[in-house]
């Protein structure tokens, strides 16, 4: 039972991603499954309830995203909580492209999701403030600078998968994803952080280059 019930998750995640939230109904993910409607109806009666399931898998993912790194002072380990943003995005997809559709007829996941971006913002606002104490990152030079450049870098993340979609670019290219949200950081950074980019964060980027023109 418990192999039915995961299989029939995975494959509305699935369906969900590649074909958008709102085309889905319960008689393709159960075609997908190779199951009757029936069957899969005795595990999730509805849509709403399905998705109230994966509402809390969402959940889950992203506290331990958010737990594993608490402290997290060098630039190499926001490049890695990088990593594990988009491989996020990437397993919810729909759940970063079909952001209105959540919104006007699944209010409590809308709900959700606000918990996590605070949850989000709060990390990357933390890091930012860790890394100006440790003049890695310089000091701001208005008061609300780096909330700005949280918010923004939050946009980035939470919105790059859109933005590709909108640009109609295929794929999902984790370097260009991480160049583009260091491209907002490397302006920030002071002569030491300077140094640690390019002694550190750099090779990284060049390694994932090198992988996908392989």
């Amino acid at each position: 039972m418990r192999d039915t019930k995961r299989k029939i998750l995975e494959a509305a995640i699935h369906l969900f991603n590649t074909k958008g939230l709102p085309n889905v109904k319960l008689q393709h993910i159960a075609d997908y499954c190779g199951v009757s409607v029936g069957n899969l109806a005795y595990h999730y009666r509805t849509k709403d309830i399905l998705l109230k399931t994966i509402d809390r898998q969402i959940q889950d993912d992203i506290e331990t995203i958010v737990s594993s790194q608490k402290d997290f002072p060098y630039l190499i380990d926001f490049d890695n909580q990088l990593s594990n943003y988009f491989y996020y995005i990437n397993k919810y997809a729909f759940y970063f492209l079909d952001v209105l559709e959540l919104e006007r007829c699944y209010p409590q996941l809308q709900e959700h999701r606000v918990l996590s971006i605070t949850k989000m913002m709060a990390q990357i606002r933390k890091w930012i403030d860790l890394n100006v104490n440790n003049q890695i990152i310089k000091q701001q030079i208005s008061e609300d600078q780096y909330e700005t450049t949280t918010r923004i870098v939050w946009m980035t993340i939470s919105f790059w998968m859109t933005q590709q979609k909108v640009l109609g670019k295929k794929g999902s290219d984790e370097g260009l994803f991480k160049e583009d949200v260091w491209n907002l950081i490397v302006p920030l950074l002071t002569e030491n952080g300077l140094l640690e980019y390019e002694a550190i964060i750099l090779p990284q980027l060049a390694n994932l280059k090198n992988a996908i023109s392989q």
